[in-house]
């Protein structure tokens, strides 16, 4: 194929999912062979059913700001790279009852990719760039585990601020996931079958008082990653260990009662942007669980 004919598969203006539509779909249905989803927008008292292949896109969001097509769509392919394993993940989980070394580390990939992927971190990353008084100590922290500060500074100085946020998401995406390899999982269900929900910001992370950092020491970091298991890690060194979900096995599927589902449901919720998305398809009004 030449590269002309390679360039025409590439269109100029592309949707692209701020939620990986291969994570959504582990909370719709399907109705006439296409993949819906029940959501409820912040504010509102009725639900709305939309089509995943539409939810969370926007044109060109993740766009480098490079003239040849390839290195501006980068970001597009990398991610189809880390979601491409999703589901085999999900079915691995569900199958074996636990989570093997390779998806595990691919999940360390995932919950960077959707951490870079939604609007707050993005917002958190702008600002921080854009702020000079905080610049420094961000850049830092993001090149904490490649000694690359200088270059890496040089390297986003070349583009005007507005460019700057898709061209630090790659090194912070890195950062992530560097991070989160010294952190413990555990897989939670709930014992009577009640299903988890999940936002359009489904990583939470309590810092537990701790903001210093992106992701400190001290961080429980909850991720749902189907209606049926929710992703939960820790790091094992923290000073903080009061939490009864760190007594649970490490890698293990985890049934927990009710009320500890509830809670961790309200940790979920805090984190909406705009849409908390439902594990089943509603068409009256749904009433969001409350308790902080």
């Amino acid at each position: 194929m030449c590269l002309n004919e390679h360039m025409k598969k590439e269109p100029e203006f592309q949707g692209q999912h701020k939620i990986p539509q291969v994570y959504l779909k582990e909370f719709g249905y399907s109705i006439d062979n296409e993949c819906w989803l029940s959501i409820l927008k912040y504010g509102s008292k009725n639900t709305e059913e939309v089509k995943i292949i539409d939810f969370t896109k926007e044109i060109n969001i993740f766009d480098l700001p490079f003239k040849d097509m390839e290195a501006r769509r980068h970001y597009e392919n990398l991610f189809n790279t880390v979601e491409n394993r999703y589901k085999t993940i999900i079915n691995n989980i569900r199958n074996q009852k636990q989570l093997i070394e390779l998806d595990s580390d691919f999940l360390n990939h995932f919950v960077a990719n959707i951490l870079c992927r939604t609007n707050p971190t993005r917002f958190f990353i702008f600002e921080s760039l854009k702020d000079e008084t905080i610049r420094k100590k961000f850049i830092n922290e993001i090149t904490l585990f490649s000694d690359d500060t200088e270059h890496t500074e040089k390297i986003l100085k070349i583009f005007k601020v507005d460019y700057q946020l898709n061209v630090a998401l790659g090194t912070v995406m890195n950062h992530f996931v560097h991070v989160l390899r010294n952190f413990n999982k555990i897989i939670i269900t709930e014992n009577n079958g009640n299903e988890w929900l999940t936002t359009d910001s489904p990583v939470h992370i309590d810092k537990q008082g701790r903001n210093e950092w992106l992701i400190p020491v001290e961080a429980e970091i909850y991720l749902p990653l189907s209606k049926d298991f929710c992703l939960f890690l820790y790091h094992p060194k923290s000073e903080i260990s009061t939490n009864p979900l760190r007594k649970l096995k490490e890698n293990k599927v985890n049934k927990v009662d009710f009320k500890t589902y509830e809670k961790i449901s309200n940790k979920i919720i805090f984190d909406i942007d705009e849409y908390l998305i439902l594990s089943e398809k509603l068409s009256n009004e749904y009433n969001m669980i409350k308790k902080a």
